[in-house]
């Protein structure tokens, strides 16, 4: 009998732990901390719900001071869409990742300039997207769809920073390519899909 109680009190402690980390989690995301400590209060998290997934960040190179950068890389990986690099893109990378709190000369800034120079693997922008759902998790519906609608605002500005040649210019297009549709709809898809 004795042994049953302690199993309890266990399982009860471990839930309250649990549910501490979201809240500490959910208060970084709600007063829109800067990427870095929302990056170390999803890393505690990481580590005690979902090891396996903090193992493959670590395995892909990131570390604590290049972790915000996961939360720019569907930008990144929108910027490769179409197999190179505009300078129109690179450059609106960039400023929307300083416009979320990723500074200049920062780690994480060092991190995505990498990026956009030299295309990650599709793994390391699976890992991304999976962050990202894994941090949303936490947060009601409303909120949740507000945080995925702003990557996909995000992305779309990336994906119309480079023009779209003469039918974009005549009012006959759109600026954003067709590959580039295809990865602003898989990353939306993404986002949005259940864990």
């Amino acid at each position: 009998m004795n042994k049953g109680i302690f199993t309890e009190r266990e399982k009860a402690a471990e839930a309250a732990y649990f549910r501490q980390e979201d809240a500490k989690l959910t208060e970084k995301l709600r007063q829109r901390a800067s990427l870095d400590e929302i990056a170390v209060a999803l890393g505690e998290k990481l580590q005690i719900d979902n090891p396996e997934l903090l193992q493959r960040i670590k395995d892909l190179g990131v570390t604590v001071e290049t972790a915000p950068a996961l939360f720019a890389a569907p930008l990144v990986q929108v910027a490769w869409a179409e197999g190179s690099v505009t300078s129109e893109e690179h450059a609106a990378v960039l400023r929307l990742a300083q416009e979320r709190g990723i500074e200049d000369g920062s780690a994480a800034f060092r991190q995505l300039s990498d990026w956009l120079r030299e295309r990650p693997s599709d793994q390391m922008f699976d890992t991304a997207a999976e962050v990202l759902k894994y941090g949303f998790s936490v947060l009601p519906a409303e909120e949740k769809a507000e945080r995925i609608a702003a990557i996909v605002d995000a992305c779309n500005e990336v994906a119309q920073a480079s023009g779209g040649g003469l039918l974009s210019l005549l009012g006959l297009g759109t600026s954003v390519s067709s590959e580039e549709s295809s990865i602003l709809d898989s990353i939306a898809r993404t986002l949005r899909r259940r864990a």
